[in-house]
């Protein structure tokens, strides 16, 4: 019988998936149906800003990432 794999848990694939939106969004790509699942995530309790935060830096933001912040929020200080 195959076992069956253990997958990533469920609040990192989630909160990996709102990283990816936040790039989508800051790229300016954001469609009707990104922005609804940006809502649902916000609202999820396993989507934490440190689980996003790490999911950036794996999805490449690393070496940029006080640029992308200044980006989203829009340049405030």
């Amino acid at each position: 019988m195959k076992q069956v794999e253990t997958r990533l848990d469920t609040a990192w694939r989630k909160s990996r998936l709102a990283a990816r939106l936040l790039i989508r969004k800051e790229a300016g790509r954001m469609s009707a149906r990104d922005q609804a699942l940006a809502r649902r995530l916000s609202q999820d309790p396993e989507v934490s800003d440190r689980l996003i935060q790490q999911g950036l830096y794996f999805l490449g933001i690393g070496p940029r990432k006080h640029a992308f912040d200044q980006k989203l929020v829009g340049g405030r200080d």
